[in-house]
């Protein structure tokens, strides 16, 4: 059967190529997908890092959960969600052949054996990273500076009787993070596809997790309760 005249009526037991899985953003990569960067399928380009302590969205169990250890996930694109390998047009996956281990085991229908593989054997930045790289020594360093635990720390502190300086903090590594990418970008020749990757998402975009978002007036930084959202398919 043709899988563009299923029947919505019977009994789902294969893909449709409906996009819907794609669409909902990149896979989270693991050891297994360590050699799709060995033989260049995928590039640090391609990906980016989500942190330890950021807030992501469970696509199957429809939740937000805190990360407890960092992820790699594949990059979405024109500012959307849908995987940078999705081709709309065509409802199909441009690297099918090569495609991660939790695109090969996803089925919308059983979702038992990608639950099985959830948050483990998680490919991260030292895996691709050769450790004799003096950027792994910035990495830390920038971790150590602008960790989520801090900045948590500090939004906390935001209820109690030092609000004030509170916001300072929260402010500072809002602009340190910010002010840090463009630096090592031109101070190291990195390439502007890979900071993501390097350092994860930028505070100023990740503090609305916290309901806080920042406007910024020149080299001037606001920090203002975020506005309400429509529900995101993935984070």
């Amino acid at each position: 059967m043709s899988a563009f005249n299923y029947n919505p009526d019977e009994p789902r037991t294969h893909c449709i190529r409906c996009g819907t899985c794609c669409m909902k953003g990149g896979p989270t990569l693991h050891w297994e997908d360590a050699v799709l960067f060995k033989k260049g399928i995928l590039k640090t380009s391609h990906v980016y890092t989500l942190r330890k302590g950021e807030m992501v969205y469970h696509n199957i169990r429809d939740t937000f959960f805190i990360l407890q250890e960092e992820i790699i996930k594949i990059k979405g694109k024109d500012n959307k969600w849908t995987c940078m390998f999705y081709n709309h047009d065509q409802r199909a996956c441009t690297i099918y052949q090569h495609r991660p281990i939790e695109c090969r085991l996803l089925k919308c229908w059983d979702t038992q054996e990608l639950e099985g593989i959830f948050l483990k054997k998680l490919l991260q930045r030292k895996h691709l990273i050769n450790p004799d790289d003096p950027i792994m020594e910035i990495l830390t360093a920038h971790e150590q500076r602008c960790s989520y635990a801090l900045l948590e720390k500090s939004v906390k502190a935001l209820g109690g009787r030092d609000s004030e300086n509170a916001v300072k903090k929260i402010l500072d590594l809002l602009q340190y993070d910010y002010y840090f990418r463009p630096f090592v970008t031109e101070k190291l020749k990195i390439a502007q596809g890979d900071i993501d990757f390097l350092f994860g998402r930028p505070f100023v975009t990740t503090i609305s997790m916290f309901g806080l978002r920042v406007e910024q007036r020149g080299d001037i930084f606001w920090l203002v309760p975020d506005k309400p959202k429509k529900a995101k398919n993935e984070n």
